[in-house]
């Protein structure tokens, strides 16, 4: 009987210790880190910055910190995968709208945004549209007149993405209809040899093919104007629907422990702060925005 009463002590005084605030802090991190992001390496401005912070976040934690870059189904199958993982404070998410809110409201996640604890948004992701240099048209105006007497070919990451919707929203607008094709490996090589007419694609990937004369920007698909393409009009000002942000956010599971998501964002926001983040957040066209997870919910 003494036993017994002894062993349910300790566990009622187990238990009392996970409840109390800062216990699951007190024995992370022990083990690796996954961040997780749902897009192809190569050019991927998320990647690229998420690399370079792996050394500083890995210093600051105590523990190694891997990229994880899980592509396909326009991000939902590495946002269904970071749900589903254990709320642990181990595996986090670098997500995009995309996949956290226009694919749920579109029905074509099994997950809801619900399942996401968001830490703060990041910055967002400088799109454009983009043609081949060697079209005759520079602007979504003279796009659209060619466009209703010539197919068009546009290239984007899937229909559920937001530059897609905004892209297929200004043919709406311009009287014609794409020929669109979902590309896994969206890059500008399918605009200089011709596969696509136009596609969806961010500063980072088209940048050194227009300073070359092999690629025009055609518009800003962005509230504002692109800080590397200043002269470049957005798609709003042009007079070819709204234009909006399409952004990027540091997410976790939505059970995990609210002090070890702190302590990561504390963790991930304070490297990006570092001069060397700062120039590759600068070198890859990125418009930064940090903010509070509160702002991030909202």
């Amino acid at each position: 009987m003494l036993k017994r009463s002894l062993a349910w002590c300790l566990l009622v005084l187990l238990a009392s210790a996970l409840a109390i605030p800062g216990a699951a802090l007190a024995k992370w991190p022990e083990k690796p880190i996954l961040l997780m992001i749902p897009w192809p390496p190569g050019n991927d401005p998320s990647t690229i910055i998420s690399n370079a912070m792996v050394n500083d976040l890995s210093k600051e934690l105590g523990v190694p910190v891997k990229v994880i870059n899980k592509a396909g189904g326009a991000g939902v199958i590495a946002t269904d995968e970071l749900v589903k993982s254990t709320p642990d404070g181990y595996t986090f998410g670098l997500l995009s709208v995309g996949p956290v809110v226009s694919q749920v409201l579109m029905g074509n996640t099994p997950y809801k945004s619900e399942d996401l604890k968001p830490l703060g948004m990041l910055w967002s992701s400088a799109f454009t549209l983009s043609c081949g240099a060697a079209l005759p048209f520079k602007n979504l105006k003279e796009m659209s007149e060619y466009g209703k007497k010539n197919t068009l070919k546009l290239a984007h990451w899937g229909l559920g993405a937001v530059p897609t919707l905004i892209a297929l929203n200004a043919a709406k607008i311009g009287g014609f209809e794409w020929r669109e094709t979902a590309y896994k490996d969206l890059n500008a090589l399918l605009l200089t040899k011709g596969d696509a007419d136009v596609a969806t694609l961010s500063t980072v990937y088209v940048r050194d093919y227009v300073a070359k004369g092999e690629v025009r920007i055609l518009a800003a698909v962005l509230p504002t104007r692109l800080p590397d393409f200043p002269d470049v009009p957005t798609v709003a000002e042009q007079g070819f629907g709204e234009a909006y942000s399409i952004w990027f956010g540091l997410f976790a599971p939505a059970k995990t422990p609210d002090e070890i998501a702190k302590r990561f964002r504390e963790a991930f926001f304070s490297a990006m702060k570092t001069p060397q983040i700062q120039e590759a957040i600068k070198n890859t066209g990125v418009v930064p925005h940090p903010g509070t997870p509160e702002a991030a919910r909202k």
